[in-house]
């Protein structure tokens, strides 16, 4: 095939392999090593092409956008190449998906809350980065998990709407601003 195969580890490593690396196997066999983590553990398995570009998020809410293309291609099983700079002031990596331009993304930590943003509004950063805060925690806080939802437009009725909304309070606060000179 033509697709390749990214594995990311919550230490920051990364593993990019061609599909080819993983032979057909019957139903009980146990598989084979894809990544090698050192104590870390697997936190995304991905299919990708080179032109895609990925999301990577942090426990400490720091995120980038980086090409997959920046991504050495390795061998199945080996350690991989840093994908992101991991330090404690950012902690380490949750979350790895490939994105599209019609998403948003949607931040959860481990206290319920929820948080969501445009894509657009997250930089695409070189391979080996911190990442830029997406969302400031507590003390305790951390992420727990990330999801990618479509974008929602807004339709051109609402659109309206608001803007005779706001031209309305505009319109308010001049005359009240009138009245308190009078």
């Amino acid at each position: 095939g033509n697709d390749l195969v990214l594995l990311g580890s919550d230490s920051g490593r990364m593993v990019k392999f061609n599909e080819d690396e993983i032979r057909v196997m019957g139903r009980t066999a146990s598989g084979v090593r894809g990544i090698s983590l050192d104590g870390s553990k697997c936190i995304c398995s991905e299919i990708v092409t080179e032109d895609d570009t990925i999301l990577l998020v942090t426990e400490k809410g720091y995120g980038k956008q980086t090409k997959v293309s920046e991504y050495r291609q390795t061998r199945r099983g080996s350690k991989g190449v840093k994908a992101m700079n991991i330090t404690d002031k950012n902690g380490s990596l949750v979350s790895v998906k490939i994105v599209q331009d019609n998403q948003e993304l949607v931040i959860m930590t481990n206290s319920g809350m929820t948080m969501r943003m445009p894509l657009d509004q997250i930089s695409l950063l070189g391979r080996v980065t911190q990442g830029l805060r997406l969302i400031n925690l507590k003390d305790n806080q951390k992420v727990s998990t990330i999801s990618l939802v479509e974008k929602e437009e807004v339709s051109e009725s609402i659109e309206e709407e608001l803007n005779t909304l706001s031209e309305n309070v505009s319109n308010e606060n001049t005359i009240i601003e009138e009245k308190e000179t009078e």
